[in-house]
């Protein structure tokens, strides 16, 4: 095991014009598909196959950019942002992490009117996923096509201020959750369910007050030549 220390002062994100990125973290997994046979222990390198992935997490003060999450309606890579990181570090060695990434999930939270609200997203690569060297680069694949399904978020009103955009005239749910304390102040949230198309740009207005959320969802398709 390795470890290189980062400087925050230092290291740089881009991901939104004039975003003030509060932190970032980053991995990558080479995604080692095994293929065993009958009568060994030892996996086949004959036929071993890797699908690496990379992520990347940036939270940041709202508002962060806007992003389309409509379903993939055709047979083509679903749009994807753009993002880096350049991490200044106390050895030499580490690169640049960028390039263009799928939105896997998206947050919003502003909880008063005393803290600033604030951004969580959560990016995956599956294409041009830098990494694997060796014998191991020459088994990598890549998926033909990245795909989008259905995303479905929750977010309190208005959904404006929390940067979720739902599908119009679609069909909601609400949810409510409250809690107290013996001698302390509690509260009541009801939130709105629905299907999302669009999230970010989330308020900094001092009185937006609110929490909104998305899960979207991706399917690789490994397929054949594009």
């Amino acid at each position: 095991m390795s470890m290189t220390v980062v400087i925050g002062s230092n290291t740089t994100v881009e991901f939104a014009s004039g975003a003030c990125v509060l932190s970032a973290s980053w991995g990558f997994e080479p995604g080692r598909q095994d293929a065993f046979c009958l009568g060994s222990w030892t996996p086949s390198l004959e036929h071993l196959v890797y699908k690496p992935q990379q992520t990347l997490n940036i939270s940041l003060y709202a508002p962060g950019p806007g992003y389309d999450v409509l379903p993939t309606t055709e047979c083509a890579d679903a749009n994807t942002i753009t993002a880096s990181v350049s991490p200044a570090s106390c050895d030499a060695g580490l690169t640049d992490i960028e390039g263009e990434w799928h939105v896997t999930s998206y947050s919003y939270s502003k909880e008063s009117k005393d803290t600033p609200a604030q951004e969580s997203w959560s990016l995956t690569k599956w294409k041009d996923v830098p990494g694997l060297t060796g014998d191991a680069a020459t088994r990598q694949v890549e998926p033909t096509w990245v795909m989008r399904g259905i995303t479905q978020g929750q977010s309190t009103y208005p959904e404006s201020n929390t940067g979720i955009e739902f599908e119009v005239d679609g069909t909601f749910a609400n949810s409510e959750n409250g809690s107290v304390s013996a001698g302390q102040f509690g509260k009541v949230t009801t939130l709105t369910h629905g299907i999302v198309v669009r999230v970010g740009g989330g308020s900094s207005d001092v009185a937006a007050l609110g929490t909104g959320s998305a899960s979207i969802q991706y399917t690789p398709l490994y397929i054949g030549d594009e």
